[in-house]
């Protein structure tokens, strides 16, 4: 027994002995993507030997290359700067510092084919810069900024003006719930908009303001809901499990769990640079695997286990399907996440459809997915548009805000997306 004991000892040390070599062995180059103004630069491709992609920019220019080695030359494209190139030196590796600053190529704008189903303005007032909006069944409500004060239009998607109130220059954004009410905003409040019937009329308002806090312990929590309840997200064990959990309204009862998603390899990998003390060099975002409720039913994309779940308005369990797009078979057999996707989605209610984003040196491609199948494909690219902002789809058209050109306007775009 005492034998057993011993050589079970001796065998946990070799494995964390192991374990802590192959920690140490594994170095990583962790930068930024800036502009000539400092500013970060989002879907950088990041190459190494020049054609191996090894990481794309987040929304804070950041890039993090894992397995690297002293000496690899680093290309970084993208279709709006010239292509930038770094080597490698010692100090860089595990370090977080590294700036790469890329200049902007000499065409600013660019060449656009002229297609029937071409993107092009449908709100670009002279005198007006569109902040942002939002898309709902009954128009589109947007956020304009006109000389020294700004204004809230509700439009149909004819952009005929239905409805305009004006507010504080404080607002910039618009947020639509999980019940489809809008609110309006600012650095420190929110305001819910509503419509009162005056003089056979009706006139768009703002309720009370809530401060911002009160705002975000309300509504951050919820991710999805239907007509008998509403789903929560918690994440746990460093981001890399999430549990949602349906709760009835107006109802004392236990919230019930929906589903439970667990990222096994990266609770894997946690677990060991806990045990080697090296947990803040190598820490990772959340696990993405959203929820979607369209017409009383709740799809959760388990981006995670590989598969599409659809549940009823209360959270029993209908279909199940595969997910594979977001993957692609190496040349030893392996599957391995690809880099050029952009961990985004949106859903186009009205059509009962879901897309998402590649973006490969700077360019966007929207591609459709396929629920039953777990592909996607591919339905119109930015090529002519690198930095839209805002992309919405409703009814089968894609939205987006992009700059004029004229004073640093912005203009809200729209294009018909192949069937």
């Amino acid at each position: 027994m005492k034998t057993r004991k011993i050589i079970s000892a001796l065998l946990f040390t070799l494995l964390m002995m192991q374990g802590a070599a192959s920690a140490q062995e594994r170095t990583i180059v962790q930068g930024y993507c800036k502009d000539e103004n400092g500013k970060a630069i989002e879907n950088v491709s990041v190459y190494v030997r020049d054609s191996l992609l090894v990481s794309v920019t987040d929304e804070k220019g950041r890039f993090t290359y894992y397995h690297a080695k002293a000496g690899e030359r680093l290309r970084f494209a993208h279709m709006v700067f010239d292509p930038t190139y770094y080597t490698i030196r010692e100090k860089d590796l595990n370090g977080k510092n590294l700036t790469v600053n890329m200049k902007t190529k000499s065409h600013e704008l660019l060449e656009v084919e002229i297609k029937a189903n071409a993107p092009h303005k449908v709100f670009d007032n002279p005198v007006m810069s569109v902040i942002d909006y939002t898309l709902r069944d009954d128009g589109i409500y947007m956020i304009v900024y006109r000389r020294r004060n700004s204004a809230l239009l509700h439009l149909s998607f004819y952009m005929d003006t239905l409805h305009e109130l004006s507010i504080s220059s404080r607002y910039k954004q618009i947020y639509k719930d999980m019940r489809d009410e809008i609110h309006l905003i600012s650095d420190y409040q929110a305001n819910k908009v509503g419509f009162t019937l005056r003089e056979d009329e009706h006139e768009m308002y703002l309720g009370i303001p809530m401060s911002l806090t009160r705002f975000h312990n309300i509504y951050g929590p919820v991710v999805a809901a239907s007509e008998s309840v509403y789903v929560t997200g918690q994440y746990s064990y460093y981001n890399k499990e999430l549990g949602y959990y349906c709760h009835r309204y107006y109802s004392e009862e236990e919230p019930y769990q929906l589903c439970y998603i667990v990222d096994e390899v990266g609770r894997d990998d946690i677990w060991l640079q806990l045990r080697t003390g090296e947990l803040a060099a190598f820490s990772k975002g959340r696990i993405y695997n959203p929820i979607y409720e369209i017409d009383n039913k709740f799809y959760v994309f388990a981006y995670t286990d590989h598969e599409t779940i659809i549940f009823d308005s209360v959270g029993n369990e209908l279909e199940r399907h595969p997910l594979t797009f977001h993957e692609y078979r190496k040349w030893n057999g392996k599957m391995e996440l690809d880099r050029r996707w952009k961990q985004k989605m949106m859903v186009d209610a009205a059509r009962k459809e879901f897309y998402t984003f590649f973006v490969t040196d700077g360019i966007y491609t929207l591609k459709r997915i396929d629920l039953e199948t777990g592909t996607a494909t591919a339905v119109m690219d930015l090529s002519g548009y690198p930095f839209a902002q805002q992309l919405r789809i409703h009814d089968g058209i894609l939205y987006f805000i992009y700059p004029t050109g004229i004073n640093r306007r912005k203009a809200l775009y729209q294009v018909t997306l192949a069937p």
